[in-house]
């Protein structure tokens, strides 16, 4: 009996197996049947249709069709100008002069370089940010009095130089009357001749040295002039500073130094009165390029009535908050390639235009726009950067 039932199970169970195989079976030609014909007929045209959303229609130019899935990822952003007070660029910089008043008749200035700014040490003096330029400056200031006493030296050599010639000039014209007459002997005019080529010969070398040690002392001043220029300190501008006002540097990129003119205002933070606000304009920027920074130094002059700033404190500075009318986008209509930024601008109802734009820093209202739009263009600004491999193919032709 249990022989039967186990006789039993096993042909049950042999069924099942060979229903479940059946089941699979069926189920694996049906899949097949269907991708063979239905399901890759739909999935062709899709990526053809895909393949046709976006198109190259010329250089700088591509095409894309409304109504398609791409085209409904994009946002249109219509370009319009607004007026702001923004600054055009943010640089860091470093007070590096003050004239300060002195106070009780000290001569020693601050601890971190002071020169006086009269030669009585009774009145105004400089301050710096550190010694070494307290030391060119001293230096350059010491040149002006080498200077003059090179071009008085100067002028007295000659004037001794043309007294001893003229004097010796009269000994030989009267040797020469004597000798004509026969009272003196011709070799005394000889000696006397001789004594007047020494003397033309000694003057000549002594004005020649003496204006050698002025064109030194000249050379000096202008070699000290230039080192200051490269500490972002040019000296007319230290004679022109008042004592209301400090002399600020900072180093602005290369690539931003376009937006940056003499005499444009700013606004400086400093980090010792994060509260407060300091204006001041542009003196000039040093025509010198740091090869390291990549950067121009340019020159402020911060207003400081109530005397509160000291060299060597860091400030951040805004340049360029004069009220102006500016462009903003999004950063996400922005696409860099090969260190140009590009934006995607309509020219047609499915035709957009690859612009390069110049672009300034990124504010709450979005990135200012320096050039490469005018105001009423539409350009693509979230999703740009899914079109990127067509731009960049765009760019390519030739």
């Amino acid at each position: 009996m249990s022989q039967k039932v186990s006789s039993t199970q096993r042909a049950w169970d042999s069924l099942q197996l060979f229903l479940c195989l059946g089941i699979v079976g069926l189920l694996l030609a049906y899949l097949t049947i269907w991708h063979g014909h239905g399901g890759l007929a739909q999935e062709e045209p899709t990526n053809a249709e895909k393949a046709s959303d976006v198109s190259v229609t010329g250089l700088k130019s591509i095409a894309i069709r409304p109504d398609t899935p791409i085209y409904r990822k994009l946002d249109i952003i219509t370009v319009n100008q607004t007026e702001t007070t923004e600054p055009i660029v943010t640089a860091t910089g470093v007070n590096v002069a003050s004239l300060q008043i002195r106070g009780n008749g000290s001569a020693n200035g601050s601890a971190n370089g002071s020169a006086n700014g009269s030669a009585n040490g009774l009145h105004d003096f400089w301050q710096f940010h550190s010694t070494e330029l307290l030391t060119t400056f001293a230096d350059w200031q010491k040149t002006d009095a080498e200077i003059d006493f090179a071009d008085k030296q100067l002028q007295a050599t000659e004037r001794l130089a043309e007294a001893t010639v003229e004097a010796q000039k009269s000994v030989v014209e009267r040797l020469e009357r004597l000798v004509a007459v026969g009272t003196d002997a011709p070799k005394d005019l000889a000696e006397a001749k001789a004594v007047l080529i020494q003397a033309e010969i000694e003057g000549r070398k002594n004005v020649y040295e003496a204006q050698a040690a002025l064109r030194l002392a000249q050379q000096e001043k202008a070699v000290l002039a230039r080192q200051l220029t490269l500490e972002g300190l040019p000296p007319d501008l230290i004679i022109s500073t008042t004592r209301d006002v400090d002399i600020v540097r900072a180093d602005v990129p290369e690539s931003m130094i376009r937006q940056v003119e003499a005499g444009q205002h700013c606004v400086a933070r400093f980090f010792s009165y994060p509260e407060l606000k300091f204006y001041g304009k542009v003196l000039s920027i040093v025509p010198v390029l740091s090869q390291e920074l990549r950067s121009l130094r340019v020159l402020f002059a911060i207003e400081d009535a109530e005397d509160m700033l000291r060299p060597g404190m860091f400030a951040e500075i805004g340049l360029g908050i004069d009220p102006r009318m500016v462009l903003h986008i999004p950063p996400e209509s922005i696409v860099n390639i090969g260190g140009t930024d590009y934006v995607l601008a309509r020219k047609g109802d499915t035709d957009w235009r690859v612009t390069a734009v110049q672009i300034g820093e990124l504010r709450e209202s979005g990135v200012e726009v320096h050039g490469g739009l005018e105001d009423g263009d539409q350009v693509i600004g979230r999703g740009a950067i899914l079109l990127k491999p067509v731009i960049v193919e765009a760019l390519r032709l030739k």
